[in-house]
């Protein structure tokens, strides 16, 4: 989101508490209407679904500055997602109403959080796109790309990712067993795909990475 164009937004947050929550701590659980909107100051968020034989997928990561759950705020669409910390996070929570009566008649606030979302849209149907068609390796390949974009630093030697991302944070967020995810990294790493500097991902060349996903002989 474009700071420059939101410093109202965050100044209206300012009136309330910062939360803080320790990683693996719920912000929202599906099961519970919200007790606000939040906005995510510091630290990551991870937003998820549970399927009914327990198994999860992570459909988007929140980073500074995100607010949620909009959808729910702006059209009382049920929120059926739960919300973690996926780190140590700072937040502010500001009540439904008043959000709302805060942002209607300011187009420059809508607009930005409006962009935001079709963004997050846009590459929802990118992921869904290669869970449905595309075979686990390139479905890992398309999910480093997501965290290289959103989480990577760029730095002499290629993008370095400024989280451990776990095997199983991976496999959340490909829709995989952790033993998937983790045989398709060896698979990666092995091509020189993706390296490790101190447990922290570093992709050396992005568009070898984009080839590889669109490679007809992309597996070993």
């Amino acid at each position: 989101m474009n700071r420059d164009k939101v410093q109202e937004f965050e100044a209206f947050y300012k009136q309330f508490t910062t939360r803080s929550y320790k990683k693996g701590e719920m912000l929202i659980r599906a099961d519970d209407d919200p007790q606000g909107i939040f906005c995510l100051k510091k630290g990551y968020v991870r937003q998820y679904t549970i399927s009914k034989t327990g198994f999860e997928l992570t459909l988007h990561i929140l980073r500074p500055l995100s607010y949620f759950p909009m959808v729910w705020a702006v059209n009382g669409t049920p929120n059926v997602y739960y919300f973690e910390a996926l780190t140590p996070v700072e937040v502010g929570r500001a009540p439904k109403d008043q959000v709302v009566d805060f942002i209607k008649d300011k187009p420059t606030v809508i607009f930005e959080l409006l962009s935001e979302l079709i963004e997050d849209y846009a590459e929802s149907l990118t992921r869904i796109e290669h869970l449905v068609f595309s075979d686990a390796y390139r479905r890992v390949i398309s999910v480093l790309l997501y965290i290289a974009k959103h989480f990577g630093k760029k730095n002499s030697k290629g993008i370095l990712i400024q989280h451990r991302f776990t095997q199983q944070d991976i496999a959340t967020l490909v829709g995989v067993a952790r033993e998937t995810a983790s045989n398709e990294m060896v698979k990666l790493e092995k091509k020189g795909l993706v390296k490790y500097v101190d447990h922290l991902m570093l992709f050396e060349s992005i568009k070898k990475l984009n080839s590889e996903l669109s490679s007809n002989h992309a597996k070993l």
